[in-house]
């Protein structure tokens, strides 16, 4: 059905293109000489406020001939970045119905910037003044092209005044806030016609100091000036009432308070100026107050309410009885209550998953239950009762402290309660091994979900840690890229290192070369096999291995990169290894969060000084020399082995590097490189930066602050004081209680898992299928899929790991090269390989399934285990029910079974 669909698209595409080409056509032949018209816009000079509009018409003069209905004059490009049509029929001499073009500034319609015009020829300013404030207005005759002008000089709006505040105003000091709209940069409030020194603060909204005088008791006009060009005054004055000068003072302390829900605060209020001292108490403008806000009795004693008010801080108000002009207040700003934990059930749990049930008082909506320094999924049912799910680790066997925290404002945690972690009853449900596998391999098999059941979590990685690595052969002198592609094929659907496969392809894909650039087959053979050895080293071995690999050098440019005087070397793989690599584009807190400056911008990691100072810094490395030759510096592309380097060609001049770290002039090549390397390893970037999008290639696309945290922690620290231990990297994103939350179906979040990029699609199908392959035909599979091996179009891999899914908030890297094509090839590989059309050599072996197909059910069960970890839904099972039970032949029923759980979008979102 897909591929009928896919061949109507193609047929219909076809009869779209001829019609327009049809159309285009017609367009070019119609119409006349025009040559003779000429154009006259009217006005041909105005003066227009900013938003406001002005009429504009436009006659044609002169005899050409008109165009005829069928023709279709060309607009020029729309704010969307489509042609425009803006079209008006205007009186000419000769033709009645000749059509004018409308413009600013050679802009069709114009845009918000200079501002717009309609097909009848309306012109509307633009909000803001543009810088120059004159445009030009122009009308064309499409017929022959012959246009005219109108000057239009832009002035500020007239400004209009709402509010001004306070009302009434004091003899004396005053600060107004005027309220009203059409404010300008440069407006100028008025006392009377004194200008007030003002401040702009919005389009709406000026502030402004002055003094009231003995003289301006009563009522005082209150006006806005904008400024030049067009400088022009509101046209209604608010008026302002100026009371006499105030004597008495009053004043409350504290000034500002932090009361608790429930709480009291005592306020005291001092009289000055008169002989009855006697105040009334408000709060917020209510006397007395009310449960709301709080109440606050005739003495000052306020009684914060029992939940956070809306508008808050509130204001506890003293008001002199003498004279209710003079009055101060208190500022209360009212915090959550400090909650109360009683109890905690069950008192012992499992490590794995678990549920907590917290009773107490004060919890209060957004309350969280810790569990030891973790915070829990947590539901609110009511103010003594919390429900929380999380996992424990085998690390937290024993003792581990619970305690609630309420959240802002005032945060706050209870008290703490012991719970006791068990290790019994750890068994790893079948569910829950193949889920783990789906981030730890290509693919669950029914072998290997058995594996980590009898080994563990933490047992399946020391075995897969110890794993001999499944090597890359080398090519011979006639093969290409396919012998590689193949090999990775092979590797990843057979190797029986599946945790290093996986890992290994995954920091290629943030640490990018490609064939694009790189023709030798030999490079890419090497380079997987360096990146399996590092996949659990240190990460700084893998950036020096990366950083001298000549498949890099030749990728990024840094092989023969001279560093002779006056030259300028290549800038390439300085500025990716930062940007890509290692540490990105702006500084990250530890949970890899943006760092932002005082105006809420992100602090930049390095600037183009940075950038160069580790061009130079990266200079006077060459290829190893081929065999039989010895090593020189421009020597040609050759792969065995790292790159060389030549003192020689080595900028010896003082580098900047990160941080405000400098190095030194005189350096060589190797010590240079050595500190430049040990400078963006020891960046606090680089844990958040690495971990991140580790996480998102074998868990998750959205991963918490809290759990990046974690995994950077281990990153900077693996528990003995080593930086960079990628098994413990790897062992704390997999087992991190937000990665195995899942394994509980009832705490999966709605943004957990990722979608599968294609290969990954590709291969867990495989090996659900139990195949064998010598990888023919799959790299072309990979390529309708827009992921051929080692093939990426950009150093930024086949998908960006900061892509936004379109409609959404949420990252979803692998959703960008999602589209209809890529879709159909996605089902159409899982059609073939189920029905055995991929190639001579890669065979499936389905008999498992075939042996339990004559009951629907448990084939069913069989096939979501190994597809779906087990948590195939009960629509999806309802529907595969009724569809492959007609099905008799159990060979057939299992491949229809296969081929539709296979290609489902559940099993192509890894949960």
């Amino acid at each position: 059905m897909l591929s009928i669909i896919a061949k109507k698209r193609i047929q219909l595409g076809l009869a779209l293109l001829v019609g327009l080409s049809a159309a285009l056509t017609g367009c070019g032949i119609i119409g006349g000489d025009h040559s003779s018209n000429s154009v006259v816009v009217s006005p041909s000079s105005a003066e227009v406020r900013a938003g406001d509009t002005l009429q504009f018409s436009a006659q044609v003069n002169g005899g050409g001939n008109a165009p005829t209905a069928g023709s279709a004059p060309t607009g020029g490009p729309g704010p969307d970045g489509h042609r425009k049509n803006f079209m008006g029929k205007v009186q000419a001499q000769s033709n009645a119905d000749a059509q004018v073009q409308w413009s600013v500034n050679g802009i069709a319609g114009g845009n918000a910037t200079v501002g717009t015009i309609s097909d009848a020829g309306l012109y509307t300013a633009p909000a803001a003044l543009p810088d120059p404030t004159s445009v030009q207005v122009t009308a064309t005759n499409v017929a022959d092209m012959t246009s005219g002008d109108a000057a239009v000089t832009l002035e500020n709006p007239v400004p209009a005044v709402q509010s001004v505040q306070p009302d009434p105003v004091n003899v004396g000091a005053v600060t107004l806030t005027v309220n009203g709209s059409k404010f300008v940069k440069g407006a100028q409030v008025f006392w009377k016609s004194t200008a007030l020194t003002t401040t702009f603060v919005s389009a709406s909204k000026l502030t402004a100091t002055g003094t009231a005088a003995q003289s301006d008791i009563g009522k005082v006009p209150i006006t806005v000036k904008n400024p030049d060009p067009g400088a022009v005054t509101s046209k209604t004055a608010y008026s302002l009432t100026v009371n006499a000068p105030l004597n008495i003072q009053v004043k409350v302390t504290p000034a500002t308070a932090q009361v608790r829900t429930g709480v009291k605060q005592q306020f005291s209020a001092t009289v000055t100026g008169t002989s009855n001292t006697a105040v009334t108490w408000s709060v917020s403008g209510v006397a007395g107050g009310n449960a709301t806000l709080g109440m606050v009795d005739t003495g000052g004693m306020y009684t914060a309410p029992a939940s956070v008010p809306n508008s808050n801080p509130v204001s506890v108000t003293a008001t002199s009885v003498a004279d209710s002009r003079a009055a101060a207040s208190g500022a209360a700003t009212i915090f959550n209550p400090v909650p109360v934990l009683t109890a905690v059930a069950p008192t012992t749990v499992n490590v794995g998953n678990f549920t907590l049930t917290a009773t107490g008082s004060k919890f209060v909506n957004g309350a969280v239950v810790v569990f030891g320094g973790q915070f829990l999924t947590t539901t609110f049912n009511n103010s003594t009762q919390l429900t929380a799910s999380g996992t424990a680790t085998d690390q937290q066997v024993g003792t581990v402290q619970v305690t609630v925290q309420n959240p802002n404002p005032g945060s706050a945690n209870s008290n703490a309660l012991p719970v006791q972690v068990s290790a019994q009853g750890n068994q790893v449900t079948a569910a829950a091994a193949a889920r783990f596998l789906e981030q730890s391999s290509w693919g669950p098999t029914q072998q290997t979900i058995a594996q980590v059941q009898g080994a563990g979590f933490k047992g399946f990685l020391t075995q897969q840690f110890s794993a001999p690595a499944v090597s890359y052969k080398t090519p011979g002198p006639n093969d290409d890229l396919r012998f590689v592609q193949k090999q990775f094929f092979v590797n990843a659907a057979q190797g029986q290192d599946q945790l290093r496969q996986r890992v290994a392809f995954a920091l290629n894909e943030i640490m990018v070369v490609s064939a694009r650039k790189i023709g030798d087959p030999s490079a890419f053979s090497l380079w997987m096999n360096m990146m399996q050895t590092d996949s659990f080293g240190n990460f700084s071995t893998l950036l020096k291995d990366v950083t001298l690999s000549p498949a890099m050098g030749n990728y990024l440019d840094m092989a023969n990169n001279d560093g002779c005087n006056g030259c300028s070397p290549n800038e390439n793989y300085a500025r990716e290894v930062m940007q890509l690599f290692t540490i990105g584009l702006v500084q990250l807190n530890p949970d890899g969060t943006p760092q932002t400056d005082g105006s809420g911008n992100p602090i930049p990691t390095y600037s183009q000084d940075t950038i160069e100072g580790f061009a130079h810094t990266f200079t006077g490395w060459s290829y190893p020399p081929q065999p039989g030759k010895s090593p020189q510096f421009y020597s040609d592309r050759y792969y065995s082995g790292p790159m060389l380097p030549f003192d020689n060609h080595h900028d010896k001049g003082a580098k900047l590097l990160l941080n405000g770290v400098s190095l030194s002039a005189g350096g060589t090549a190797q010590a240079d490189l050595d500190a430049a390397l040990a400078n963006i390893f020891n960046h606090p970037n680089v844990g958040p930066f690495i971990s991140k999008q580790l996480i998102q290639k074998l868990v998750m696309s959205n991963p918490s602050p809290d759990y990046v945290s974690r995994v950077a922690q281990v990153f900077n620290d693996n528990g003995s004081g080593v930086r960079g231990d990628m098994k413990a990297v790897i062992s704390a994103i997999l087992l991190d209680p937000e990665a195995r939350r899942g394994d509980d179906p009832a705490q999966v979040q709605s943004s957990d898992g990722h979608l599968k990029e294609p290969l990954l699609q590709m291969i867990s199908v495989m090996r659900a299928l139990n195949a064998t392959t010598d990888g023919d035909n799959l790299m072309y599979y990979g390529s309708d899929m827009r992921q051929e091996p080692f093939n990426s179009t950009t150093v930024f891999n086949f998908y960006p790991p900061n892509y936004v899914i379109p409609g959404t908030q949420l990252l979803g890297p692998e959703f960008k090269i999602l589209n209809t094509s890529t879709t159909i090839s996605r089902i159409n590989f899982v059609n073939d390989i189920v029905y055995g059309s991929v190639g001579q050599n890669t065979k499936t072996d389905i008999s498992s399934y075939v042996a339990v197909a004559g009951d629907v059910n448990k084939l069913l069960d069989l096939v979501s285990s190994v597809m779906l970890h087990g948590q195939m839904s009960d629509s999806m099972r309802s529907t595969l029910v009724s569809t492959i039970t007609p099905i008799t032949d159990t060979k057939r029923r299992a491949k229809a079974a296969l081929y539709l759980v296979g290609s489902s979008s559940q099993a192509q979102v890894q949960h």
